[in-house]
């Protein structure tokens, strides 16, 4: 068996980046395949970029970054598996420091500490970034980092930034069991909430802040703004993500009255109807689970405390 499938999300980024993440993934010490998840044909996607050496394939056709992961994933033949985007700056040691805590966690999900770059530079532009918790304050679903308790060790987190992160192929069947990465858009989704899931499932989320990967992040400055393609998805998939999580139901009424404040009444409702119609089933799968994790810890009602 091939020890790590690298599983990377590719949206018209350009040969740069190809390249780029190409002449990475081949520095790697671990027995490894490679999978580019594209929204282009496969042929189209591997006549502009390749040709491609046996250990790299190519999946096309794949419209959302949920349908990605699950096509990469799904199709994998690795023990373990990382997903990254097409715009991550990492070296071996690294990777081996965050394969090292999955080994210490095999049914954990692995996150590395994030910091900003240029790419495909992967010059540094200062900040490192850990866990996630999202807040439910004054609007919703601010993103919050969280303070690392410790530099020195991993540490335990709601949720991570889905630019990269491992888990074993294991972990991943379990969660395809219980919906897999959200997929039922096309664009961008709230792509940490499997985080939540899994927590629930009884699969932690870490961070390890001894690994660093390199992230450009987009729609900030100079850098690309998210297009209507990525971020299509930002209202339904948020709305299915908190149908199918949140069973406290003071906690739900709280995050819908904030929505709906925020997006208005239509939004919510047309998003909702949606999410109740089509995943009911899971949130009905999940419910027997609804007290293994507490809710707050991971969506936060006030930035105050």
């Amino acid at each position: 068996m091939v020890e790590l499938s690298i599983i990377i999300q590719e949206h018209n980024e350009g040969k740069e980046f190809i390249d780029k993440m190409i002449s990475q993934v081949s520095d790697i010490s671990i027995d490894h395949e490679t999978i580019f998840v594209t929204s282009m044909n496969t042929n189209e996607f591997t006549q502009r970029y390749g040709p491609f050496d046996k250990k790299i394939r190519v999946i096309g056709d794949v419209q959302s970054c949920g349908a990605a992961r699950n096509a990469g994933a799904s199709a994998a033949i690795g023990r373990s598996l990382l997903f990254m985007d097409c715009h991550i700056c990492f070296k071996d040691d690294d990777l081996l420091t965050l394969m090292k805590t999955l080994n210490t966690h095999p049914g954990a999900l692995v996150g590395p500490e994030i910091t900003p770059i240029e790419f495909p530079e992967c010059t540094t532009g200062g900040g490192l970034a850990h866990g996630v918790a999202f807040y439910f304050d004054e609007i919703p679903f601010e993103w919050k980092w969280l303070h690392a308790p410790t530099l020195e060790k991993e540490f335990e987190a709601p949720f991570i930034c889905g630019c990269a992160f491992v888990m074993r192929k294991a972990t991943f069947n379990v969660l395809k069991e219980y919906g897999g990465f959200l997929d039922r858009h096309i664009g961008l989704s709230w792509e940490e909430e499997k985080s939540m899931r899994l927590w629930r499932l009884g699969h932690a989320t870490y961070v390890e802040p001894r690994a660093q990967f390199g992230h450009l992040f987009k729609g900030y400055g100079d850098h690309p703004k998210w297009d209507e393609h990525s971020t299509s998805g930002y209202h339904l998939s948020r709305v299915i993500g908190i149908w199918i999580n949140v069973f406290d139901e003071n906690l739900f009424n709280h995050i819908k009255k904030l929505c709906i404040e925020t997006w208005g009444q239509e939004i919510w409702d047309y998003n909702f109807n949606i999410a109740e119609k089509e995943f009911s089933w899971l949130r009905n799968k999940l419910k027997p689970m609804r007290d293994n994790i507490d809710e707050d810890w991971f969506l936060r009602r006030s930035t105050v405390g």
